[in-house]
């Protein structure tokens, strides 16, 4: 099932499916799925929080499914599963809510599609939880109308249907007025946001290093007071930069001091230009790629928050100079030209080569520690294009390690094969079957039904256009996750009957995703003191970690 929760990285952002405790708790003692129904409509709980402000874990979703468990009684129903998108909008279109979406999907074929368990619609506390852009009101609502029995409980009330063929929810909004509600909310954030920056109020944005979160015991709004630990951090990082230091070496001395960044982790290159190339350390903000000034003097307007000193000597005209010429995307879409973020020369171009990703950097790094950096493949240019691409470590913690792609690639390509043939070579693919073949089949005859009918005059066009739409647009549905599905199955029976003849003819992502199955990566070893690194490839610095122990003959059969 479903579920982007990773303990070894916390976050309040994830998507999960599950069982419903209820209904597990009966299928662990041998209980059967129609026993515990007994009659009852299976419906799924869904639960949604735009903004997850609580601590401990979940608890807006929790609450949620606690209510739609008793609102599903209420109506002679029962939660078979729960599906949740946590901390996520349903307001923006270009987010994309996972358990949504499969959600969706399940109830269209009327079962979760791992476990197999009936779901014939959703319960949520409100219709606003489960979508609120038209795109996500009409998919919901053709899925609701494909499923037959498809229901859909708001609360403690069970929506309807309503219209000549039965297909449109009653008590929530029309689409038209959904998109009108969405963007006139943006628009007040926006307005609200210019009027904050013109008076010079902190932002809700998350901490910053360098100043306090926000606190309700005691009170104190985020990013308004200094953090003492971290400021003298942040004031060197400017002088550093300033005079003149690369923002590699920047964070690489940071890292080095153990200086953690505001979420915990380790500095990047990309976080210390971001965090320096940002105005608010002398009391200034951009908004709409410009510093806010103010409107009777035309001066930059400072925020209320603490702020450099003259004790720091750290000034506006020296963040003026740092941002000249800084190569950051971010610092180049909230800038414009007049502010000097003009890019200078060319950037090293990243290459997508076979085994990007998979290579990681053996070399000790200056934290006394074993690297471990992905390698990502470059161009060659300039005197030293004639070697040709390389696979290179960027990590601003380490000296680097580089290797031609071509001697890699080489080598490791013939590992993989030869680790094919011994160990998947004659194994047949399992087929299965789509579970929406017989439902696609049936949209399929009744939209042509329907067309014949239209051609032979027995009904007008005006009269089933609607329908007609409706079907088209359920079949381009199921066309999609019939695409969805293949797809998924050609990636789980990749291994399976494997032949060396379609090695040539796969293309680039098809390659690196049957490398990616059997191995779990290679470690780069330096090149040992006192050999010249224009010396021969050599095979014996690639330390390759496989996904299954193959048989120790692989490597000697690539050598050969």
């Amino acid at each position: 099932m479903l579920g982007t929760r990773n303990s070894a990285r916390p976050s309040k952002t994830f998507c999960r499916i599950c069982i419903a405790p209820a209904l597990r708790a009966w299928m662990d003692t041998g209980g059967s799925v129609e026993d515990w129904l007994c009659g009852r409509i299976p419906l799924i709980s869904y639960a949604r929080i735009s903004a997850d402000r609580h601590s401990g874990g979940a608890i807006g979703v929790r609450r949620q499914h606690r209510r739609n468990t008793r609102s599903a009684e209420l109506h002679g129903a029962a939660v078979v599963l729960f599906y949740e998108d946590n901390n996520m909008t349903a307001a923006k279109p270009e987010v994309i809510r996972p358990a949504f979406r499969q959600m969706c999907s399940d109830i269209i074929h009327g079962q979760e599609e791992e476990t197999g368990l009936p779901v014939h619609g959703c319960v949520a506390v409100e219709w606003e939880r489960v979508y609120r852009l038209p795109r996500d009101c009409v998919a919901f609502q053709d899925a609701l109308f494909m499923n037959a029995d498809g229901v859909f409980i708001a609360g403690d009330v069970r929506l309807g249907t309503v219209d000549g063929d039965g297909t449109t929810l009653t008590g929530v909004p029309a689409p038209g007025a959904m998109e009108s509600e969405v963007a006139s909310t943006r628009i007040r954030a926006k307005r609200s946001a210019a009027d904050r920056a013109e008076e010079g109020k902190t932002c809700g944005a998350p901490r910053r290093f360098g100043w306090l979160g926000a606190s309700r015991d005691p009170f104190r709004v985020g990013n308004k007071h200094r953090n003492p630990d971290e400021w003298p951090h942040l004031i060197d990082m400017i002088k550093m930069r300033h005079a003149g230091r690369s923002w590699r070496s920047i964070t690489a001395e940071m890292n080095k001091r153990g200086v953690r960044t505001a979420r915990g982790g380790s500095w990047s290159e990309r976080g210390v230009k971001i965090l320096v190339t940002n105005p608010a350390w002398w009391g200034g903000r951009l908004l709409h790629g410009e510093l806010v000034r103010s409107v009777e003097t035309g001066e930059p307007a400072i925020g209320d928050w603490d702020r450099a000193e003259s004790a720091d000597e750290c000034t506006c005209e020296m963040w003026q100079k740092i941002v000249t010429g800084t190569r950051v995307k971010s610092v180049q879409q909230r800038m414009t030209p007049g502010h000097g973020n003009q890019p200078s020369g060319r950037a090293t171009r990243t290459e997508k080569c076979k085994f990007s990703g998979y290579l990681l950097c053996g070399r000790i790094n200056e934290l006394g520690e074993v690297c471990f950096s992905k390698l990502s493949g470059n161009k060659a240019t300039g005197r030293n294009a004639k070697y040709g691409a390389y696979y290179r470590c960027g990590d601003p913690n380490c000296k680097g390690i580089g290797r031609s792609v071509a001697a890699v690639d080489e080598y490791l390509e013939d590992l993989v094969l030869a680790y094919l043939d011994q160990r998947t070579a004659g194994t047949t693919v399992e087929p299965s079957a789509w579970r929406g073949e017989e439902k696609l089949a049936g949209l399929l005859r009744r939209r042509d039904v329907l067309e014949a009918s239209v051609a032979s005059g027995e009904v007008e066009r005006a009269a089933v256009h609607g329908l007609l739409a409706r079907l088209n647009r359920m079949v381009g549905v199921l066309r999609r996750d019939e695409g969805d599905y293949r797809k998924a199955e050609a990636r789980k029976n990749i291994l399976r009957g494997w032949n060396r003849k379609n090695w040539a003819g796969m293309g680039l992502d098809e390659q690196r995703q049957l490398i990616g199955a059997v191995i779990d990566s290679v470690v780069v070893l330096p090149v040992p003191e006192g050999i010249s690194d224009r010396a021969p490839f050599d095979p014996t610095l690639l330390t390759v970690s496989w996904r299954e122990k193959g048989p120790t003959q692989v490597v000697n059969v690539a050598q050969k």
